[in-house]
């Protein structure tokens, strides 16, 4: 017992820890996404960066423990395309951020690509 659960304990943390890590991989990745499909209606540069930031914050918002503060937002574009780059911060509070299990980053970023409509 004495050399089985600590490695069990081990496995369970990794899993628990990984798990969430995925999960919010996923969720910022969905949010990059959900901010390029938004951002390509705005009518000039500024425009499409806060439609896109709403977007993010409106796809984020059930993240448990998400903040505007804990995320960026950078949309790029060139004449054919907008780039919606998302990064996260994760909370000190956040279980991923354990010690007991190395955990695959406190950051996490993800970009999306839409073409812009051809007139």
């Amino acid at each position: 017992m004495a050399i089985v659960l600590p490695l069990l304990l081990a496995l369970a943390m990794g899993i628990l820890v990984y798990g969430q890590y995925f999960l919010l991989a996923h969720s910022v990745q969905q949010a990059a996404n959900d901010g390029a499909r938004a951002a390509i209606v705005g009518l000039d540069a500024e425009d499409r960066r806060a439609i896109a930031e709403r977007a993010v914050d409106r796809s984020m918002g059930g993240v448990e423990s998400y903040t505007p503060t804990a995320r960026a937002v950078a949309v790029s574009e060139t004449t054919d395309a907008v780039t919606v780059a998302v990064s996260f911060t994760v909370p000190e509070d956040s279980f991923l951020r354990s010690a007991f299990v190395p955990s695959p980053g406190n950051v996490i970023t993800a970009r999306a690509t839409f073409e812009l409509p051809v007139d």
